[in-house]
């Protein structure tokens, strides 16, 4: 799969969760396993706002494997888009 199919599979899957974001709070385990990437690539965002999961959906494949397993564990982003991430990280 592409870099831009798999970016734009995970815009549509972030811009999902986006709609219903505000509603649908990160759980323990995305916050614990995506924080460094929340300060890294999102830090003057609010956790748990719209700004922050659109912030999140832009830094696309520079997210880390540990937030994309807890991502992909929680069902914030399709299991396949994680895979191939992964294995073009190898």
């Amino acid at each position: 799969m592409s870099t831009s199919k798999i970016l734009a599979a995970l815009a549509v899957a972030c811009g999902a969760l986006a709609a219903a974001g505000a509603a649908q709070a990160y759980s323990g385990r995305v916050k614990s396993a995506c924080k460094s990437d929340f300060y890294k690539f999102c830090p003057s965002y609010k956790p748990e706002s719209p700004q922050l999961r659109s912030c999140m959906r832009s830094a696309g494949g520079n997210i880390s494997s540990r937030c994309l397993d807890a991502l992909a564990d929680a069902g914030e982003i399709p299991r396949k888009y994680h895979s191939s991430q992964r294995n073009k990280s190898r």
